[in-house]
């Protein structure tokens, strides 16, 4: 995926250009859960770096932690004005090129936790991953399978193939 700042800017729900040391934030807090949600876009000191980031805070910490990072993303322009996703976390796991289309999928699922954020709900973060990073699409990993070289073969299927119930 490589794209110009104004688009990248809009598939992260931003809207405008970002400009060096800006950031567009999103927040919402769900009480009965007790999530604060936070997401942000933000441009570094020279405009040479892109990061988008969705982290839950709990007020009660979970498994020790009173804080988790969701997602993270960090775009750097490639070629020419075009910027492209170059690393990926998902909750604190590296998924760098782990997904066929990571960059255009992890940029649908930031988009679509923002679009939560922005009607002030807490996005629900593993159905929103089960939906924008999974798919029918070749080359996949673990979350939906397919994609092997070495198909399994069932010795037993084979058997009685030249009586007529093999092709």
């Amino acid at each position: 995926m490589r794209t110009d700042l104004k688009q990248l800017m809009d598939a992260l729900g931003v809207g405008y250009i970002l400009t060096p040391y800006a950031t567009c934030p999103w927040s919402a807090y769900d009480g009965e859960k007790g999530i604060t949600a936070s997401a942000e876009v933000r441009m570094n000191n020279d405009g040479t770096e892109v990061e988008a980031e969705l982290q839950f805070m709990y007020d009660a910490p979970v498994d020790g932690k009173f804080m988790e990072q969701m997602i993270w993303i960090c775009f750097k322009p490639i070629v020419a004005g075009q910027w492209s996703p170059v690393a990926l976390r998902i909750k604190g796991k590296d998924e760098t090129g782990s997904v066929y289309d990571w960059e255009k999928k992890s940029c649908n699922l930031f988009l679509a936790c923002v679009s939560d954020l922005k009607m002030d709900i807490v996005p629900d973060f593993d159905v929103l991953l089960d939906r924008e990073m999974g798919g029918g699409e070749r080359w996949q990993d673990a979350r939906q399978g397919g994609g092997s070289k070495s198909p399994k073969i069932k010795p037993q299927a084979l058997l009685g193939m030249k009586n007529g119930r093999g092709f």
